[in-house]
């Protein structure tokens, strides 16, 4: 039994567009990843200045791991919809 959702998903669109998203997709990550260091460097001079962690940096900064996640996701086939600016931005419960 073979898995036909990708491939259907995948015969929509021409693959040089895909490919395209894929770049841009890449790119939107990497850019995330380096703001996610970044404000964790932030939370850091918080938690030193203060002794306790900024909660909306905590939540905003789950927000942009599970946005690089579902960006790297999308490179590699293993998701086909497409992240956030086409799609909806991730939002992370408080479970983390």
């Amino acid at each position: 039994m073979s898995d036909t959702s990708a491939s259907d998903v995948t015969a929509q669109e021409p693959i040089w567009l895909r490919l395209v998203y894929m770049i841009v997709f890449g790119f939107l990550a990497h850019v995330a990843f380096s703001l996610t260091i970044f404000l964790g460097i932030v939370q850091l001079v918080v938690l030193l200045a203060t002794k306790e962690k900024n909660e909306e940096l905590r939540n905003f900064s789950r927000n942009l791991v599970q946005y690089v996640g579902e960006c790297l996701a999308f490179i590699v086939f293993a998701r086909d919809e497409k992240p956030f600016p086409l799609g909806k931005f991730p939002s992370v419960g408080s479970t983390i």
